[in-house]
């Protein structure tokens, strides 16, 4: 729950057919959340969870298709996924399914030193990001114009996600525009080669109403070992 508050799962048999009519599906304040118990038939399974915050279910239509919709002020949240295939034969058997994460965060901080007075919400419009991803593969599926809309925060700082359109990496072209109450455009400043990499942050740091360029970073990586033998 300190990551995603909806999770949503489906199962796929041997032939690629849906085990259910509809998603399953969970919220945080379930009394099983993170836990699903299911009876199946013995057979092999691929298993697609999806946890994120949105206030729609994932639509997951096969082990390669996830889709979020944009209807009625949707946007995408931190995004995590689990995709395997299992094999379930006539005993009870348990599976742990560990989820990782699935898109690119885009986060902006703004550096001017004054604000319009009438400054109400700040606006990010960019393209080449998707709004569903394969989770087979990590891969956004379709390159689209997303746009979302914040009020105006007390840290000067925004964020959006997105399913970069290649499973390394891909590149936005971004545009901010600060917004009056009325929706009337006071600045607008765009951002070209904004590159975006799954499970990694890139960050504006710059201002939007003066002069300037800013910079843009993209957080750096590290290596965990496991150090756990599977058996002998």
């Amino acid at each position: 729950a300190a990551y995603f508050s909806k999770l949503n799962i489906m199962l796929f048999d041997a032939a690629g057919e849906r085990v259910f009519d509809r998603v399953k599906t969970q919220t945080a304040d379930d009394d099983d959340w993170g836990t699903l118990s299911l009876k199946l038939t013995a057979g092999t399974y691929t298993v697609v969870a999806v946890g994120h915050s949105s206030k729609n279910s994932a639509t997951i239509k096969s082990p390669e298709v996830v889709q979020f919709t944009a209807t009625d002020g949707e946007i995408l949240t931190d995004t995590f996924c689990h995709c395997s295939t299992i094999t379930v034969g006539g005993e009870t058997a348990n599976h742990e399914l560990p989820m990782y994460r699935a898109c690119a965060m885009i986060q902006f901080c703004l550096k001017d030193e004054t604000f319009p007075s009438n400054f109400s919400s700040f606006l990010m419009e960019y393209t080449g990001g998707s709004a569903n991803f394969n989770p087979t593969t990590s891969e956004g599926t379709t390159k689209s114009m997303q746009s979302e809309t914040r009020p105006v925060s007390a840290n000067d700082q925004y964020q959006v996600f997105t399913f970069p359109y290649m499973a390394s990496s891909g590149v936005l072209t971004v545009t901010m525009s600060a917004l009056t109450a009325s929706g009337e455009v006071i600045k607008k400043k765009t951002l070209e080669s904004v590159p975006v990499t799954r499970n990694r942050i890139t960050t504006y740091t710059g201002p939007l109403f003066s002069e300037g360029e800013g910079t843009i970073t993209q957080s750096g990586f590290g290596f965990t070992v496991n150090p756990d033998w599977d058996g002998e």
